[in-house]
């Protein structure tokens, strides 16, 4: 059980990570013209604190559980919330392939949790 809840706290530390990092990066626009303090908006900086944060929780994860467990299942459920984030927050539009592929993660999230 404490494994689920680990791997709830690392995909959503780094899903939302992955969110404010793409919207701070919407916010500077080109880097090229980019100035350094434009660099350091909110968005991005928040961004970059959780991903961080969620990479300290999988170090904790990692120390407790086998890698050839725990990394694809984490990573499963990150693709599975970071599409999910893009779609409701973003407003981005997945192709079926896109849906399928996430259907398919889903099951085998499923499966690997009957171990």
């Amino acid at each position: 059980m404490q494994f689920f809840i680990l791997i709830g706290v690392y995909v959503v530390l780094n899903s939302f990570g992955q969110l404010l990092i793409k919207l701070g990066t919407q916010e500077i626009g080109q880097l090229e013209n980019a100035a350094l303090l434009e660099l350091l908006n909110f968005k991005l900086i928040s961004g970059i604190g959780l991903f961080g944060l969620s990479f300290l929780t999988w170090i904790f994860i990692l120390s407790k559980n086998n890698l050839s467990y725990a990394f694809p299942f984490a990573v499963g459920v990150g693709y599975i919330a970071v599409i999910g984030l893009a779609i409701l927050i973003l407003k981005e539009t997945p192709s079926y392939i896109q849906l399928t592929g996430m259907s398919l993660i889903g099951i085998g999230i499923v499966l690997m949790s009957w171990h």
